[in-house]
C-alpha cells in the first residue's frame, strides 16, 4: 500500500528525452511551452525501460476529442527485453471538462492484457507507472540448463 507522502513534486517535473533510434509521434525532448502530456508520455517509455531493464523502441501518442468535449489520450510505449521479446504498454486517460464522477479514467494494458485492478481516476506519475509495469510484467526466470 502506498502512502500519500511517498510522492514528491519531482515525480511529475522530470524532463524526459528519447534516444534518436526511438520511433515516435511526438518530439523527442520537451521545451518551454510544450504539452506536459508529451513529457508524461516520454516518461512512460523511459521509466518502463528503467524499471523493467528494457530498451526503448517506439512511442505513439494520440488525442481524440470525444462527443461530450472530453479528450481521450492514448499512449503506446514499446520496449524490448534483453532477450529480444517485446514489451508493449498502452495507457488511456480521459481528460474531463468537468470533475470526474467515477473511477476508471486511466487504464493500463500490458502486452494487450487490460490490468483492470490498476484502473484509476488520475494517472500515477511516470516513475510509478514504470514501477507498476515492471512488477506486473514480471516474467518467470529462464530455465537453468545443466550441461
Amino acid at each position: 500500500m502506498m502512502f500519500p507522502q511517498c510522492f514528491t513534486r519531482y515525480d511529475w517535473c522530470r524532463s524526459y528525452v528519447l534516444p534518436a533510434h526511438v520511433l515516435t509521434t511526438i518530439p523527442r525532448t520537451g521545451s518551454v511551452g510544450m504539452l506536459g502530456a508529451h513529457n508524461a508520455a516520454r516518461g512512460l517509455l523511459v521509466e518502463i525501460c528503467r524499471h523493467a531493464d528494457a530498451t526503448p523502441v517506439a512511442l505513439d501518442y494520440r488525442e481524440t476529442v470525444l462527443p461530450d468535449g472530453d479528450i481521450a489520450i492514448a499512449v503506446t510505449a514499446t520496449a524490448r527485453h534483453a532477450d529480444g521479446t517485446p514489451l508493449v504498454v498502452a495507457t488511456t486517460a480521459r481528460a474531463r471538462r468537468c470533475p470526474p464522477d467515477r473511477v476508471g479514467d486511466w487504464t493500463l494494458r500490458i502486452d494487450g492484457v487490460h490490468q483492470v485492478e490498476q484502473d484509476r481516476t488520475w494517472p500515477p506519475s511516470p516513475p510509478m507507472q514504470g514501477h507498476m509495469v515492471a512488477r506486473l510484467a514480471q516474467r518467470p526466470p529462464a530455465p537453468i540448463s545443466i550441461t
